[in-house]
């Protein structure tokens, strides 16, 4: 928000968080209605969170941008590279091969509850170890947001043994945990 005379500048690195991801998600609900009723912008500093505003948040905040993504699915997955950026071991590029070792999962349920469990125990070497990811992650999703179980570990094991990973059934898991944990 660039201040007027009388209003402060607001500086993205100085807002706290959750005031953060508020922000990118109001610019990003204003881009998913400009794609579904498209309309021309006389005003170039218009407030409707268009493409420009969209992608300058994204490039400020350091987070990358999959174009080939529907609007919904985009602004989802910046907003989980958003919540995990500060985890090692976790790079959200996709929702395929990203979540594929549970740890994923397990930094952005451990990011609304840190003190559920120790995400720097969390190993992967070993199937028995990603299952064991996914596992923690659900039940403590369930646990704690009430986030609903119609993705399971034994799901994701099964697609990641199979190497058919469904994009989908992540990216409807994890629309879930938005919408049960962001407001948190």
């Amino acid at each position: 928000m660039v201040g007027g005379k009388d209003r402060p500048t607001l500086k993205l690195k100085d807002m706290e968080e959750k005031h953060l991801h508020n922000l990118f998600l109001k610019n990003m609900s204003g881009l998913i209605e400009e794609v579904k009723n498209p309309t021309p912008r006389l005003n170039p500093n218009s407030a409707c969170g268009g493409m420009a505003t969209h992608a300058g948040l994204a490039l400020e905040l350091g987070i990358t941008r999959k174009k080939s993504l529907s609007p919904q699915m985009e602004a989802i997955l910046i907003w989980c590279q958003c919540r995990t950026r500060e985890y090692d071991n976790v790079q959200i590029r996709d929702f395929t091969q990203s979540w594929a070792n549970g740890l994923a999962f397990a930094a952005l349920i451990h990011n609304f509850f840190p003190n559920a469990f120790d995400y720097r125990a969390l190993r992967v070497d070993t199937p028995q170890d990603r299952m064991k990811n996914y596992e923690l992650a659900f039940a403590t999703g369930e646990k704690f947001a009430g986030v609903p179980d119609f993705l399971t570990a034994e799901d994701m094991g099964g697609m990641v043994q199979e190497n058919r990973i469904d994009p989908k059934m992540i990216f409807s898991y994890v629309q879930e945990v938005y919408r049960m944990c962001n407001e948190l």
